[in-house]
């Protein structure tokens, strides 16, 4: 070929270079989505997801298929993903426990901000703090004198060594300067560990008002705060913990989707629009909110950087904590 024949061929060829990655994006999905779940069955979060799907299906004319792989820190539902083509086919839906477990557990290698790309938060349950009727308090600031009174005396448990509700703990003993004894549960015991609360087993926990609800009104439980700086509207008399702890080192729990790092930023976008509308289905978003689960999305720069603020702020807490990885 003559140089100048070359050159010209080049220039011809550079435009067809850059067709594949739109064109791929603007034919996706061309195939069936697989989205791999680290939800146990029946928590909040799994049902979240179940209601969405045949939502997200049907707007983006393909099947989504949910593969739950509970357990190890979200590690097991990470990896698979980690190790999926980024092309967008595949997902990971995950809790907050994706950021908290890599400072928890050494067998969690992977880093949400390195690993994956950000594509939309989906729901955030709200949760009570809630005691056993065997404790003999009636409040709050009753609650957190008696477990300064009687440290490691207040069993209190959660879905697991860095799990939201494990670093929700920690912060409100950092900010009361009670001393409570944390009970972890594996993330797919959250049956057991409702049922231990409700039988005196363990005296408090950070549970959603759906699964109470009957004990509370027996006076089984008595429910001493709302877990946020504002309070629960199914629960208007409830104080939000603020209103005790004005200082209250507050770690959100929530869900969101995650695609594998290197995914297209198209194809990302395009994802996001879609969990976006999910979520904001009225039908679904009622029946959410009867579950104690508040819909709350974002664009993947917004996600992003909300990772980064929540990250930094699980940091903080664990060194404050002297935390090490076990």
């Amino acid at each position: 070929m003559k140089p100048m024949t070359r050159i010209l061929f080049c220039l011809l060829a550079l435009p067809a270079l850059s067709l594949p990655l739109p064109a791929a994006a603007q034919s996706f999905p061309a195939k069936p989505l697989r989205v791999v779940s680290n939800a146990a069955a029946g928590s909040p979060g799994d049902v979240a997801l179940r209601l969405v799907t045949p939502r997200l299906s049907a707007s983006i004319g393909q099947p989504v298929v949910v593969e739950t792989k509970a357990g190890g820190g979200g590690q097991i539902a990470a990896q698979d993903v980690m190790r999926a083509s980024p092309d967008g086919y595949s997902l990971m839906y995950s809790s907050s426990m994706i950021v908290t477990s890599r400072y928890l557990l050494k067998s969690v290698t992977m880093d949400v901000l390195r690993d994956f790309a950000p594509v939309s938060m989906s729901a955030r349950v709200t949760n009570l703090l809630a005691v056993h009727g065997s404790v003999p308090v009636n409040n709050l600031r009753e609650f957190i004198d008696y477990a300064k009174r009687n440290p490691g005396k207040i069993s209190a448990s959660s879905n697991g060594i860095g799990s939201s509700l494990h670093l929700q703990w920690i912060g409100f003993m950092q900010s009361s300067g009670a001393d409570l004894l944390h009970i972890p549960y594996g993330s797919g015991n959250e049956g057991l560990r409702n049922n231990d609360f409700l039988t005196g087993r363990v005296t408090a926990a950070l549970i959603p008002y759906s699964s109470i609800r009957q004990a509370a009104e027996a006076k089984q439980v008595k429910i001493v705060a709302v877990l946020s700086d504002s309070r629960y509207k199914r629960l208007p008399d409830v104080p939000a913990i603020t209103e005790a702890i004005a200082d209250y080192k507050f770690t959100l729990g929530f869900w969101g989707f995650f695609a594998p790092a290197g995914t297209p930023a198209p194809i990302v976008t395009r994802l996001s629009d879609e969990v976006q509308k999910g979520f904001r289905d009225a039908d679904i978003a009622a029946k959410l909110e009867g579950l104690d689960t508040e819909p709350q999305t974002n664009s993947p720069q917004q996600f992003t950087a909300l990772l980064r603020t929540f990250d930094s702020n699980v940091a903080a807490i664990v060194k404050a904590a002297g935390l090490t990885q076990q």
